[in-house]
């Protein structure tokens, strides 16, 4: 190593009880999210790949993000690890690799690092337990809400969605405009820098596997142009024209209006679908774009799978979670073996079965935050939940523009209403908001 850079940040173990602050409900992985963020500020072109804590911290780590008892087996040895090597620098001697008789299969320093590393990712790698509806996020929001969210409210072109890492998602025209955060001590908003007009990457690097260049942007502060409506506006109109081709890599290709033209479509754009749905309907639809990583080991890719679900209903006090598909999408049919999403929409089945009463607890508790911060207006209260997810297809070819290709299409596409383990419809595209 060339150079280490080392900041330290402190805490009190005696502030927090089952991996939560007192004070204000935070947990200890939300605090040490922070951290991060700090280290990034103070040293942007450097990476924090190394976590160097002790046991109290490790153990602290452990309670806030509700480790299952496999995880807890690795923390255990990596509290051992950590502590050895705390005591070898008192000695003043090199620290020795510690070596432990694993019971299972050992996995080396980069899967312990992967796997401690993973619970930082901000979408897919908490626990249905992160949810905490006495975040400060949600009490700001709540109580002392910024003029640039009560923007953001007003706009009926918007919908907005809570996560369970505590943080909000603010989307337009199937693009995630604003990211919204307790960050620092105070409600923070961002966005993907296209949105505020800045298509030039950050920097460029070489993708090892393939050896083609990939482009790097950022998210950044948009909270002064969401402060005023003419800001706002400016965001999404920059939303609309990347979303049409009009605008940033592809302004020089074929527009997607063009594009949906030549094709006979009206749309191919199963994001904008989706935005329409949960616009036209927002008592029905309570959540969209749902992710959980589970431990499912995907054979294919021998590593877990992220279950990702476009729309999540309330239909009297049920939940149902249903896959959107546009009738062009390739995995509706294959010309070999079973269409991909057959194993899609099993793969739902099996994750919905497992996790029944998680998902209600989750969801139940999602709706009480929303009905606080004035994105819920019906009842909280979950009786269950479906297990049979739904596959909802949308026919997105002109009535008036068909051929014979199109009309065995659709006639295949028909065979998956005979599937038992996911209920099928088929909706046609100018019917689809009625």
């Amino acid at each position: 190593m060339e150079q280490e850079i080392t900041e330290t940040y402190t805490f009190n173990p005696d502030d927090y009880r089952d991996g939560r602050r007192k004070t204000d409900g935070k947990t200890f992985r939300e605090v040490v999210k922070e951290f991060e963020r700090d280290f990034h500020q103070r040293h942007r072109d450097d990476y924090a790949l190394n976590l160097y804590a002790n046991s109290a911290t490790m153990r602290l780590l452990e309670k806030s993000c509700g480790a299952a008892p496999f995880l807890s087996w690795y923390y255990k040895r990596e509290i051992e690890t950590v502590e050895a090597a705390m005591e070898a620098h008192r000695a003043e001697v090199k620290p020795r690799k510690l070596k432990i008789p694993y019971a299972k299969q050992k996995p080396d320093e980069t899967g312990i690092n992967k796997m401690l590393m993973n619970m930082f990712k901000p979408k897919t790698s908490g626990s249905f337990f992160a949810l905490n509806e006495a975040c400060r996020l949600w009490q700001e929001l709540e109580k002392n809400p910024p003029l640039w969210w009560k923007n953001l409210l007003a706009d009926k072109d918007l919908y907005i969605e809570i996560r369970k890492d505590n943080y909000a998602n603010v989307y337009y025209y199937g693009g995630n405009i604003a990211l919204i955060q307790w960050t620092g001590g105070e409600v923070t908003a961002e966005t993907h820098q296209k949105y505020l007009g800045d298509n030039t990457p950050v920097r460029t690097i070489i993708d090892k596997k393939t050896g083609n260049e990939k482009r790097i942007y950022e998210y950044r502060d948009c909270r002064e142009k969401l402060q005023t409506r003419e800001g706002l506006e400016e965001m999404k109109r920059y939303v609309r024209d990347i979303y049409q081709g009009i605008h940033g890599e592809n302004s020089h290709a074929e527009t997607r209006e063009a594009r949906d033209r030549n094709k006979h479509v009206y749309t191919s754009s199963e994001k904008s679908v989706q935005g329409a749905l949960k616009l036209r309907f927002p008592d029905r639809y309570i959540d969209s774009e749902f992710a959980y990583q589970w431990p499912y080991i995907d054979k294919k890719e021998k590593k877990h799978t992220t279950i990702r679900i476009d729309l999540v209903e309330l239909r009297e006090k049920t939940l149902v979670f249903t896959e959107l598909k546009l009738i062009t999408d390739s995995r509706l049919t294959s010309r070999k073996g079973e269409a991909e999403i057959i194993s899609q929409m099993g793969a739902y089945a099996n994750f919905i079965k497992k996790y029944v009463e998680e998902l209600k607890n989750y969801y139940a508790q999602l709706l009480r935050i929303k009905k606080r911060l004035g994105l819920w207006k019906g009842e909280t209260d979950i009786e269950s939940v479906s297990l049979t997810p739904e596959l909802l297809i949308v026919n997105t070819y002109k009535k008036d523009e068909m051929s014979e290709g199109k009309d065995k299409r659709i006639d295949a596409i028909k065979d998956l209403k005979e599937k038992r383990t996911f209920d099928t419809s088929i909706v046609d595209y100018p019917d689809l908001c009625e």
